[in-house]
């Protein structure tokens, strides 16, 4: 199974996705949630997912920022963008 982590700083939409998508159907483990891009930089290090599921617009650091730090590092993690931000 692939780790996913999903950070978004709106309660709502993080706690929604996690909620609506089966992820034992799709072969993932939904392994944490991240409250801002702090905390997922935080949860990347420790928890090492395979896939993280981000915003761009964070508190302390954004999504951009969040995967510029781990492009090179640790190419191997996917990162999908969901935002509502222009």
């Amino acid at each position: 199974m692939y780790k996913v982590i999903i950070a978004d700083d709106e309660r709502i939409i993080r706690e929604g996705i996690a909620a609506k998508i089966e992820w034992d159907k799709l072969g993932l483990n939904l392994v944490d949630l991240a409250v801002n891009g702090i905390d997922a930089f935080e949860k990347i290090i420790t928890l090492k997912p395979d896939i993280v599921i981000t915003d761009i617009k964070m508190p302390g650091m954004n999504g951009l920022e969040l995967i510029e730090k781990f492009s090179d590092s640790v190419p191997r993690i996917k990162f999908i963008i969901l935002s509502g931000y222009d």
